[in-house]
C-alpha cells in the first residue's frame, strides 16, 4: 500500500513539474542557423576566389603579367622565377600564415605545374615541379 501511495505522489509531482508551454522554433533569420555556404569557416579566402575566377575566364597575357607582379612583393618570388619557368602561369596562394606560404602555379588550362613552399622562420624555400621533374630548389634564402 505504501508503494502505491509513493508511486501516486511521484506521478503527481512529476506532472506538476512539466512545462505546458509550446516549444518555440528558432527564427529562420537567426545567425546560429546559417547554412554552410554562408559560414565564414567554409568560405575560401578572397584571393583564391579571384584567382579561380580569372583562371576560369581564360586570362589575357597582360592580366597574367599583373598577376605575377602581385607575387613580386614576396621575398621568395625572384628565386622561384629563377629556378622555375613561371612566366605566363597563374599563381594561387594556397596558404599564407605566420609560419609558411604555399603558392601553386597553374597553366591556362588549370593544370598545376609548380609549387613553392616558403618557411618564413627558417627563410627556407622549396620549389617543386609537379610534372616529372620533382624538387627544383631546396635551400635557405640569403
Amino acid at each position: 500500500m505504501q508503494k502505491l501511495v509513493l508511486v501516486g505522489a511521484l506521478s503527481i509531482l512529476l506532472a506538476g513539474c512539466g512545462n505546458n508551454e509550446p516549444v518555440q522554433e528558432p527564427d529562420a533569420t537567426d545567425d546560429s542557423t546559417k547554412s554552410l555556404e554562408e559560414n565564414s569557416v567554409n568560405t575560401p579566402p578572397e584571393d583564391n576566389i579571384e584567382a579561380e575566377e580569372q583562371a576560369s575566364k581564360g586570362e589575357s597575357h597582360s592580366s597574367l603579367k599583373s598577376e605575377s607582379s602581385k607575387f613580386e612583393s614576396y621575398e621568395e618570388y625572384n628565386k622561384i622565377a629563377e629556378v622555375a619557368n613561371v612566366d605566363g602561369l597563374n599563381g594561387i596562394v594556397e596558404t599564407d600564415n605566420s609560419g609558411t606560404r604555399v603558392i601553386l602555379f597553374e597553366d591556362e588550362r588549370g593544370k598545376k605545374t609548380v609549387k613553392s613552399v616558403y618557411v618564413k622562420k627558417e627563410n627556407r624555400l622549396k620549389v617543386i615541379s609537379l610534372d616529372d621533374d620533382g624538387l627544383l630548389y631546396n635551400d635557405i634564402l640569403k
